[in-house]
Formats: structure tokens, C-alpha cells, sequence
């Protein structure tokens, strides 16, 4: 009994932990640098209908996760459901979209690679055994409706190694920019996180990303703050080449 809780008090805290802040801005510089709000809470993004339940197969999707080479996708100025993040000297990784699973979440992402929103950011928050972070801005976004069962929408797409999700503060609909890619399986995100796609390519990028020296965050105790910069240099449409 006495062990059961201490595992359940650890999964709440490591979620608690995981919920950071959305709408932050996160520099660049060295580690323990604490995320400055930018954004109150706006009323959500509703433009999108939820995706019904049950429209994925999740063996399927594992067998699609690293099952292609970057090379095999070449870069495009369409908006595609294929996007090609560069990370500067640790690689390069392919998600696939997945708007018919979560709509809202994908069109949003689909928006700020469109602009270029991305280029430049980092991935703040490296957790190996459990996912890397990124994509803080520096402008103040409207939050879109999150896009899991404990906000009222099923989502099929389960947090498996290689799923790209959207990061949230504790409000469920308060996502904007923030989004991680799973290093490992972690099952007790599903149902709290909006998934919205998956690595296709490149998931070695993710492995040696999670094997830089990280330090502590002096606000959390946690041990996942880079010491070095992980930039993603670019973040672009791709499509499948010929």
C-alpha cells in the first residue's frame, strides 16, 4: 500500500513538473533562466471540429514511427502534414501530422511553421527516459482548445516513443506554442496531453539530444536543463520525394 502511493505521489509530481508554463518565454542563454509569463489565459482557439474517436490504429502508427530516412523527404513551400525540423549539431527529425486525430493541434503547429516561428527556438527542457520540450516564443499567442479525454475530446493517439504532443500550464486549454517529442513510452500522459503526431524520421536526433549534460532547474529541483543550446535552426514543410 505504503509503495503503491509513493509511485502514485511520483506520477503526480512528474506531471505537475511536466505542466510548465505554455504561454513563456524561454531564452537561450545559459541554465536556470525562469520563464517570464507573456500571455493571461485567453478564451480558446475553436475553428477546428474534434476529431471523432477511434479513427487510429495505434500498431499501425508504431510501425510508421523511424520507419523512413530524412533524405527520403525533400523540403517544400506547401503547407503539408510532413514537417522537417533541423537542429543544429544534433541533426535532423521528420514529424507527420496527424489533423485528422487532432485538428486544432496540427493546424495551430501547421500556422506558426508557416511563419517561421519556430526558427531559432530551442528545446528548453531535455528529460531523457521521458520526452524533450520546445517551442517557446517571445510573443504573447491565443491558447487553443486541448485535445484530450479530460477536456472532453478523445484522442487515439497515445504517448509512445517518437509522438510529437502538445505542452500546457495547468489550465486544459491553455497550449500555444510548447510542444515535446516522446523519448520513451509514457502511458500516463494519455488522456492530459493533446498528441498530435509522431517522428517518422530522424528519431536518433531525439536519442542524442537526450545525452547532453543537463543541470538543475533552481525553481523544481528537476534534473533537465541543457547546458548547452539546442536550436532548432529551421522548421519547414516537407513532402515525400519522387
Amino acid at each position: 500500500m505504503k509503495k503503491t502511493l509513493c509511485i502514485t505521489l511520483a506520477l503526480l509530481l512528474l506531471l505537475g513538473l511536466f505542466a510548465c508554463a505554455d504561454q513563456t518565454t524561454v531564452t537561450t542563454e545559459t541554465t536556470g533562466t525562469k520563464p517570464e509569463t507573456t500571455a493571461a489565459p485567453q478564451p480558446a482557439v475553436t475553428t477546428a471540429e474534434p476529431a471523432a474517436a477511434g479513427t487510429l490504429d495505434m500498431e499501425s502508427v508504431k510501425a510508421e514511427i523511424d520507419s523512413k530516412a530524412v533524405s527520403d523527404f525533400t523540403e517544400t513551400d506547401e503547407v503539408t502534414d510532413y514537417v522537417k525540423l533541423k537542429v543544429t549539431d544534433f541533426g535532423e527529425l521528420v514529424v507527420r501530422l496527424r489533423p485528422d486525430v487532432a485538428p486544432i493541434s496540427a493546424r495551430n503547429f501547421q500556422d506558426l511553421v508557416a511563419r517561421g516561428f519556430y526558427n531559432g527556438t530551442v528545446f528548453h527542457r531535455v528529460y531523457p527516459g521521458f520526452m524533450i520540450q520546445g517551442g517557446a516564443g517571445k510573443e504573447a499567442l491565443t491558447p487553443i482548445r486541448g485535445e484530450f479525454s479530460a477536456n472532453g475530446i478523445e484522442n487515439p493517439l497515445l504517448h509512445v516513443r517518437g509522438v510529437l504532443s502538445m505542452a500546457r500550464a495547468d489550465l486544459m486549454d491553455s497550449a500555444t506554442s510548447q510542444f515535446f517529442l516522446m523519448h520513451a513510452d509514457n502511458d500516463f500522459l494519455d488522456g492530459k496531453y493533446a498528441a498530435f503526431g509522431y517522428i517518422v524520421a530522424g528519431l536518433d536526433t531525439v536519442d542524442r539530444i537526450c545525452q547532453i549534460e543537463l543541470g538543475n532547474n533552481p525553481y523544481n529541483g528537476e534534473h533537465s536543463v541543457p547546458l548547452v543550446d539546442v536550436v532548432i535552426e529551421s522548421a519547414v514543410f516537407a513532402k515525400l520525394a519522387n
